[in-house]
């Protein structure tokens, strides 16, 4: 008989929150994020829903690779991101590739986890906003958060665009793009944990107005959801 551990995860509700070169970082969206020498990188979704099913025997814990984790849009809002995806490329940036775009966010996001667990705030200048790293500093994160918080590029489940807007201010023009990415890794203290569950919301920026540098900067960065699976002898 399998046992189920279905957390549910609801974006709508919680709108408050392996190493990569800044230059890799600048190149997501381009052609140039391609490379694989390269590692690359606030409007909430409603009835947006991240599912996560861990099947695992009975008696036993789940080993990770065994883990599936499903996002289910919201079939509207997903409409609307590839509406604004097309308008993006057919306008503004013809070279825009979303898959590429998305690997270089799940990479970004293994980075700035990376950087926070060290809190080598110098390094995250540049891919995070200076607002962004000062509200990431005032975080309060419990010590089974802090162990761990880094997620790595192989545990990376899904890469989910939230939403994507474009605005034009007189001259200027602005593109935010909204990324969930949720992963799993195995937990710090193996003891007490079988597995780490991991949700991570951020907020890509880029100007595009004429003359501006073609660079995407994370505005939010947060940890959504965090789930340590106990161990079955622990529960």
């Amino acid at each position: 008989m399998l046992g189920f551990f279905r957390p549910i995860y609801r974006s709508s509700h919680l709108c408050t929150q392996q190493f990569l070169s800044l230059r890799a970082f600048r190149a997501v969206g381009t052609r140039a994020a391609l490379s694989p020498s390269l590692v690359h990188p606030r409007v909430c979704c409603r009835n947006l829903h991240t599912t996560c099913s861990i099947q695992q025997s009975s008696g036993r814990d789940p080993p990770q690779t065994r883990m599936k984790v499903f996002y289910i849009p919201n079939p509207f809002k997903w409409l609307h991101n590839h509406m604004e995806i097309a308008t993006l490329k057919r306008e503004w940036d013809p070279s825009f590739d979303l898959v590429s775009f998305k690997f270089g966010a799940g990479q970004a996001v293994c980075t700035v986890t990376e950087l926070v667990s060290r809190r080598d705030w110098g390094e995250l200048c540049g891919l995070l906003t200076q607002k962004a790293i000062d509200k990431i500093r005032r975080t309060k994160w419990t010590s089974d958060q802090v162990n761990n918080l880094v997620l790595s590029a192989a545990n990376i489940q899904v890469i989910q665009l939230n939403n994507v807007s474009l605005q034009k201010i007189v001259d200027r023009k602005y593109c935010d793009i909204d990324v969930t990415v949720v992963g799993t890794r195995l937990p710090y203290n193996v003891d007490k944990h079988s597995l780490i569950v991991l949700e991570y919301f951020v907020r890509f920026h880029r100007e595009y107005t004429e003359g501006k540098l073609p660079e995407w900067t994370i505005t939010v960065f947060r940890l959504q959801n965090f789930q340590a699976i106990q161990r079955r002898d622990n529960a």
